[in-house]
């Protein structure tokens, strides 16, 4: 498998700032509890092979946030931004990035599965910024917002979840009101076909294309599309391919080349796993 990153640069991230700057309370009692071997040999983890659920420590939380800290810089993201996220599921890592970025900034995400959405209130309900839970197809979005109103349209690990869901839906699953655990292996099944009989293309390039022209008509002049993907083990275990797995980004990157914008490079950010495109 394809490092996520080498550990000098990741070593080098954690070490931009002082822990106080990125953590929470808890999160920072965590990490003064580690000696400095054991956070070197969990970051080094972390950058050569997908981790287990439980091998993601308040390290990891670390390295991950700084990277979306500098993300939000290297776009230029403005003070009282309003950030669009596609597909969060439950996980809170942009709203809480938000917060060490500026408490000021506005979290919108549109979410469709109902029992993930749930989780995603309860794990931002104590945060400061401000949160908006659109329950709908992000295809939907310009019935919930007015054009050129975002800065900045997030997709955090969830590329992959957004193709599934749409596959997933094709082959009469109900990703919305359904399990999406319970429904997950048959998810990644649809999907390592497609891919493996070379027809993911055929079935998913438009649907996917759709909903970022809509995504773009929200976005504003300027603003950008922050893509980024990471390999979780528990996905390949339940049978995901393993060259899809650490290849969506460059697999879904030709299929921007006609949107009106363009992709371009940040330093730190390996476009295998990260993508950036502005309006």
């Amino acid at each position: 498998m394809k490092p996520r990153d080498t550990f000098t640069n990741a070593k080098q991230l954690v070490n931009q700032s002082t822990a106080e700057a990125s953590l929470f309370p808890q999160e920072l009692a965590d990490w003064e509890t580690m000696m400095a071997d054991e956070r070197d040999e969990k970051l080094r983890l972390y950058c050569e092979k997908p981790l287990r659920f439980e091998e993601y420590t308040v390290v990891y939380t670390l390295y991950h946030r700084m990277q979306w800290l500098n993300a939000f810089a290297a776009c230029g993201l403005p003070k009282d931004a309003i950030v669009l996220e596609v597909g969060s599921g439950s996980t809170p890592s942009i709203p809480k990035a938000l917060t060490f970025y500026d408490k000021t900034a506005e979290y919108i995400t549109a979410n469709m599965n109902k029992e993930l959405t749930q989780g995603l209130r309860r794990n931002t309900a104590n945060l400061p910024v401000s949160i908006q839970v659109i329950e709908d197809d992000a295809n939907n979005i310009l019935q919930h917002l007015t054009p050129n109103s975002v800065d900045a349209v997030v997709f955090e690990h969830s590329v992959n979840d957004v193709l599934q869901a749409m596959l997933g839906e094709q082959m009469g699953l109900d990703t919305t009101n359904g399990d999406w655990f319970e429904l997950l292996p048959q998810m990644i099944a649809f999907i390592k076909d497609a891919y493996r009989d070379g027809t993911l293309e055929a079935k998913l390039k438009a649907p996917f294309l759709s909903l970022l022209q809509n995504c773009l008509s929200v976005l504003k002049p300027g603003g950008c599309f922050l893509m980024s993907h990471y390999m979780f083990q528990y996905d390949l275990d339940l049978g995901y391919d393993p060259d899809l797995w650490q290849d969506i980004i460059p697999v879904i990157r030709p299929w921007l080349a006609k949107l009106p914008g363009a992709e371009f490079t940040v330093d730190g950010f390996d476009p295998q796993w990260w993508l950036f495109y502005r309006k």
